[in-house]
C-alpha cells in the first residue's frame, strides 16, 4: 500500500509539472522581441508603468531564466536585480499575465577575527577575498590610518550577506568593527544613514564642503521613500520598482535644479503627473515629478544653474499626497540619487549622531560588546564572494 502510495505522488508531480529548464538572454533581445518569440501579446508590456518598463531594460545579455510548463500553464522567471523578478504566466494563446515578484534570500550573520602579522589589507583580503570588505574597513575608519597596525593587532568584525541555495548574491556587508592601533580599542557600527560612527555616535571622518556636483532639490523635507528595485506600492498595492528619491514637503515649497543643465522635457509623463526633466553633463539626468506648477519663464531648451527654481511640491500624477519624487539616470539607466545628491555645507564637520538615531546606535553598541569578547571562538568563517569587480591580484600590489 505505501509503495503504491509513493507510486502516485510521483506519477502525480510527473504529470503536473512537465518541463523546468534553465535558458540565457540571447543578445539583442528586447523584451517586447521576447514576448514576440513566446507568442505572448506586447500588449502587456504596454500595459506596464514607465519604472516598470525602464526596470526591464535592465536585463542583460547571458542573464539565466527558467521556463516552467505543465498540462496548464507556462512560467517564465527572469531575475532582473537579486531581490526582484518578472514573473510570466501563460495559460494560453489569449490568456497571459506578468507581474514584478520579489525573489526570496537568507540572510546570514556572521564573524571574522584577524591577528595582524604585517598588512591589514592584505591579510583581511587573503583571508575573505573580498574587496567589498576591504573597502568598508577604510571608510568604517576613514580618519584613522591602518597602515599603522603592527604585528599582534587585532581585527574584529560581524557581517552579514544574502544568499540563496547557498550561493552569495551580494557582497558581504560590515556591520561592527573592532580594531586595535597599538594596543588601542577603536569600534566602529554601522548606522540606519549607512555611516560608520564609534560607540558616542560620533563619525570617524571631517567633511570640508565649499561646492557639491549636486545638490538636494528641496529643503525641509524628509525623504518618505528612497530608491529600491522592490517596494510594495501603496496605491497599486503590488511590488514594482521605485527609481527615485521621494521628499515628502508642504504643497508649494519651491524645486531647485540638482545641477546646471538644459531641460529637455517639461510637461506631464504618465503617473509622474507634471514633471521636468534636466540634462547634465557626463551623461547624467534628473527628473522631478509630481510639481503643482512650473516656475515661469522656462521651457524646453531653456538652461538652468544649479539651486534655480524650477518648480513647485504638488501631487498631480499618481500620488498619494504632495511630494518630490526625485530620479536620476546615468546614460538612460536610473541610479540612486542618494550617492550622488548631498546638502550644501560651507565648513568643516564632524557628524555626530542625536536623539533617535543616537538612542539606536547605543543598542547596537551594547548588543555588539558582549559579541566582541567571543568572536575569537566563533569566527574564522569564510565569506562568499559574488563576482565582485576589480578583486585583487595575487601579484604584490599595493590595496
Amino acid at each position: 500500500m505505501r509503495r503504491f502510495f509513493l507510486i502516485s505522488i510521483m506519477l502525480l508531480a510527473f504529470t503536473i509539472e512537465l518541463f523546468s529548464k534553465t535558458y540565457h538572454w540571447k543578445k539583442g533581445t528586447t523584451f517586447l522581441s521576447f514576448l514576440r518569440d513566446n507568442g505572448i501579446s506586447s500588449k502587456l508590456y504596454y500595459e506596464l508603468d514607465g519604472d516598470d518598463k525602464e526596470l526591464l531594460e535592465e536585463i542583460r545579455t547571458g542573464q539565466s531564466y527558467i521556463v516552467t510548463k505543465n498540462r496548464r500553464e507556462k512560467t517564465i522567471l527572469i531575475p532582473i536585480t537579486d531581490e526582484l523578478q518578472v514573473k510570466i504566466v501563460k495559460k494560453d494563446k489569449n490568456r497571459a499575465k506578468i507581474s514584478l515578484d520579489p525573489i526570496p534570500y537568507k540572510v546570514v550573520r556572521n564573524s571574522i577575527y584577524l591577528k595582524i602579522k604585517k598588512s591589514v589589507y592584505k591579510e583581511l583580503y587573503r583571508k575573505t577575498h573580498s574587496r567589498v570588505l576591504v573597502n568598508s574597513l577604510k571608510r568604517a575608519y576613514k580618519t584613522l590610518n591602518l597602515n599603522k597596525m603592527k604585528r599582534g593587532d587585532i581585527v574584529k568584525l560581524f557581517y552579514e550577506q544574502k544568499i540563496r541555495k547557498g550561493k552569495a548574491i551580494s557582497s558581504p556587508k560590515l556591520l561592527a568593527s573592532l580594531i586595535t592601533i597599538n594596543g588601542k580599542k577603536y569600534y566602529s557600527y554601522l548606522a540606519d544613514d549607512g555611516r560608520y560612527y564609534d560607540s558616542l555616535g560620533k563619525e570617524y571622518r571631517t567633511v570640508k564642503k565649499t561646492s557639491i556636483p549636486y545638490v538636494r532639490p528641496i529643503n525641509r523635507c524628509i525623504i518618505s521613500s528612497g530608491f529600491t528595485r522592490r517596494r510594495f506600492h501603496p496605491i497599486l498595492h503590488r511590488y514594482k520598482a521605485h527609481l527615485g528619491v521621494d521628499y515628502a514637503a508642504c504643497r508649494g515649497t519651491p524645486i531647485r535644479a540638482t545641477a546646471n543643465g538644459r531641460i529637455i522635457k517639461r510637461g506631464r509623463k504618465g503617473g509622474y503627473g507634471k514633471c521636468i526633466i534636466i540634462q547634465h553633463k557626463n551623461g547624467l539626468k534628473s527628473l522631478y515629478a509630481h510639481m503643482s506648477r512650473y516656475k515661469r519663464g522656462l521651457r524646453v531648451g531653456s538652461r538652468v544653474k544649479q539651486g534655480t527654481v524650477i518648480g513647485y511640491v504638488g501631487s498631480t500624477g499618481r500620488s498619494t499626497g504632495p511630494h518630490l519624487h526625485f530620479g536620476m539616470y546615468r546614460y538612460g539607466k536610473a541610479i540612486n540619487p542618494a550617492r550622488y545628491v548631498r546638502v550644501k555645507r560651507h565648513q568643516e564637520i564632524t557628524n555626530r549622531l542625536k536623539g533617535k538615531e543616537y538612542r539606536k546606535l547605543r543598542k547596537k553598541v551594547i548588543f555588539y560588546r558582549k559579541r566582541f569578547a567571543q568572536i575569537k571562538k566563533i569566527g574564522n568563517n569564510t565569506i562568499l564572494v559574488r563576482n565582485e569587480k576589480y578583486p585583487l591580484k595575487r601579484k604584490k600590489k599595493r590595496v
